[in-house]
């Protein structure tokens, strides 16, 4: 057991919280759902704040818009639903372009802002898309669940392909555990993840083979990693190990969600573009 530390303790954690992920999905009314998750960006606020060292009226300053823009948002489910869909696809396309342009340089370069303003607007880039998505996607359960899975594959396969076989670091000095051998297991696990879900379940869905094959596996393992990257780069910028210490094995909440925060605003724009 000593090849995978703190295996059990992860595998306990994330059992639970898929449980509550699934009491959440199939059986909250949207605007309950939406509700519930507020809670999370909360924390996930006050964790970003202590990667920079905010003072605590700084860190309670961004939570409180965070929060704010979500509550605000919530009072638009039902009445207008057509407004909520457009701040989703707003945000998410927002957060694409984010992760898929500014954060590759950011890291690369390793520059870090010291100005209050543009590291609050990357954490709200960070985190409202991603609630955005969830509560959005939760109208589609089945697909959420799958997604859901995708990017647990994606973590588990990268977690062991890496522990067994890694030996080529992609970015030691960012973080020393990633290597292109979990990067391959990765895009393995989600192509056949993919393939299954062609045969058995999108048989009949009119999405095109090449966004199926290629779109889909590249996106969710480049964005995931991207994500992990980033949040590896906070942290080695602010010198600390975890986020935070929420969840037993895992950390905090961000060390979490890092690869959700950058797969699910893409994978709901997929959702959106071709499915839906």
């Amino acid at each position: 057991m000593t090849l995978y530390p703190g295996l059990i303790s992860r595998t306990i954690t994330a059992a639970i919280l898929i449980v509550f992920l699934c009491i959440g999905i199939f059986f909250l009314p949207q605007w309950l759902w939406a509700v519930g998750l507020i809670a999370p960006v909360a924390v996930a606020a006050l964790e970003y704040a202590r990667l920079f060292g905010w003072s605590l009226r700084r860190a309670r300053a961004f939570t409180f818009i965070l929060i704010a823009v979500c509550a605000v948002s919530v009072l638009s489910l039902n009445t207008f639903s057509v407004s909520f869909e457009a701040l989703a696809m707003f945000f998410c396309w927002m957060a694409v372009l984010f992760w898929m342009f500014f954060v590759p340089v950011i890291i690369r370069y390793k520059q870090r802002s010291n100005k209050f303003l543009i590291n609050a607007l990357m954490g709200g880039v960070l985190i409202v898309p991603l609630w955005f998505s969830l509560v959005e996607m939760q109208r589609f359960p089945r697909i959420l669940i799958g997604v859901l899975i995708g990017v647990w594959l994606v973590d588990i396969a990268g977690y062991f392909f890496g522990k067994k076989f890694g030996k080529n670091k992609l970015l030691p000095e960012v973080s020393p555990g990633k290597t292109y051998e979990g990067l391959i297991g990765g895009l393995i696990a989600i192509a056949i993840y993919v393939l299954i879900l062609r045969m058995f379940y999108w048989s009949s869905v009119p999405f095109p083979d090449w966004a199926l094959f290629i779109l889909l596996p590249l996106g969710f393992v480049s964005l995931g990693v991207i994500g992990d990257l980033f949040e590896s780069f906070l942290k080695r910028c602010s010198g600390v190990k975890d986020s935070g210490a929420l969840l037993p094995g895992h950390g905090g909440l961000l060390d979490r969600i890092d690869s959700m925060t950058s797969i699910f605003p893409f994978a709901f724009l997929i959702m959106k573009m071709f499915v839906v």
